[in-house]
């Protein structure tokens, strides 16, 4: 084997193992971008089902208010 074929043998395994790195570090950044947007998402949709349950007991307050309402009135005619 020529020197020069050693040389690029030498380089194309130096060229592999660093690709292998490469590849291995893209994968768990994946990994680790896919957990911070599931987390993110997470927080989101904790957050839209808080709104979501103080509106519908507002919703549920308001009714009970006019309900309220509407027996004072009812009895404020009787008299």
């Amino acid at each position: 084997m020529s020197d020069l074929e050693q040389a690029f043998y030498i380089m194309s395994i130096i060229y592999m193992s660093i690709m292998l790195i490469l590849v291995a570090c893209l994968v768990v950044a994946v990994f680790v971008i896919r957990s911070k947007v599931n987390h993110i998402h997470q927080q989101i949709e904790e957050k839209i089902n808080s709104v979501t349950t103080i509106a519908e007991k507002g919703g549920e307050l308001a009714a009970a208010a006019v309900s309220a309402a509407t027996r004072k009135a009812k009895r404020a005619i009787k008299r």
